[in-house]
């Protein structure tokens, strides 16, 4: 399994990454971190981390599909942190094609629903996820899900950007990233704390639920 974590010009994607790798370890499901973002902040993570649930390996090439993607091994869940869609579309691209799953982190925002939708400069990424049809081998998109970040309890955007993600045909995620600041401030640092297990544990829930991650005591 390759989920693949994309963004448009927005925060959180790879904190999100990290703490979903952490939560799929705790769950027993042996798991694989993959940098292709050329910040590779996710790689310094990984590094820094004491408590960091796996290896990270530098993965940020246009190339990812044909170098990387055929040493991977196939009984390990599998996470590629990508960068900015709009400004490392190459890269995307690639993982594009080999992506079993793709999730896409956007906060509840009119500025992040707009980088979504009508970016100022580059391909949408809607555009770029039903373009990479042709190159998989499925000859079909693969499986997309925005996960909404950045969530504040007491607000109705939430529930608003859902609503019309998903009438702009996205599939939306009903687990939510709350606004918290050991989450915001999680890269780098370890994993181990309470506030940064509940949402990513729900994650890993809802994903098996939907039938992407199998049973890992099978």
């Amino acid at each position: 399994m390759l989920i693949a974590s994309v963004k448009p010009r927005t925060m959180g994607g790879t904190t999100n990454t990290g703490l979903l790798a952490y939560a799929l370890h705790r769950a027993g499901y042996p798991v694989a971190c993959w940098d292709a973002d050329e910040s590779l902040q996710l790689s310094a993570w990984g590094r820094d981390a004491g408590d960091f649930p796996c290896e990270v390996t530098k993965a940020d090439t246009q190339f990812f599909a044909e170098e990387i993607y055929p040493h991977m091994d196939r009984d390990t869940v599998h996470l590629v942190d990508a960068g900015h869609a709009e400004n490392h579309g190459d890269i995307v691209d690639s993982v594009l094609e080999v992506a079993d799953l793709v999730i896409v982190t956007v906060s509840p925002t009119s500025t992040d629903y707009a980088r979504l939708t009508r970016p100022e400069r580059g391909t949408p990424l809607a555009k770029m996820i039903k373009r990479s049809a042709p190159m998989r081998d499925t000859g079909k998109a693969p499986a997309t899900h925005v996960l909404l970040n950045r969530c504040q309890a007491s607000s109705g955007s939430p529930d608003k950007y859902a609503a019309k993600l998903r009438a702009d045909g996205w599939q939306v995620l009903t687990t939510r990233i709350g606004r918290r600041e050991a989450i915001a401030s999680a890269v780098g640092f370890p994993c181990d704390k309470p506030e940064r297990r509940h949402p990513y544990d729900a994650l890993v829930t809802e994903l098996a639920r939907l039938g992407y991650l199998k049973d890992p005591t099978a």
